[in-house]
């Protein structure tokens, strides 16, 4: 890590902790940190959706064909399941933050 790395850093966390102060601030940094997280954990999804569909096409018998509906099943539910609740935490906590 570099030192202006670490000069960004500050900054950029003492530029939230300003905005912060408000509950404004407040609501607008958790509304930004859940839609961050919803979209990283939307594209990771995507793509491993992606190579487990991808597993379709190298399947040669029952099995892999088996093995690839499974994995994409489970990907799915996974997904599904980590943006839920990365939402509704979102929403506990913009809830929790206004009076």
């Amino acid at each position: 890590m570099r030192l202006w790395h670490l000069f960004v850093f500050i900054f950029i966390l003492g530029l939230c902790l300003a905005i912060g102060r408000d509950i404004v601030g407040r609501v607008a940094l958790i509304v930004f940190l859940t839609a961050l997280g919803e979209v990283v954990i939307g594209v990771t999804a995507i793509m491993a959706l992606f190579q487990t569909i991808g597993s379709f096409g190298e399947a040669r018998d029952l099995v892999a064909h088996a093995e690839a509906v499974a994995t994409t099943t489970l990907v799915l539910i996974l997904a599904v399941a980590l943006m839920s609740s990365w939402l509704f935490a979102g929403a506990w906590l913009v809830q929790a933050t206004v009076p």
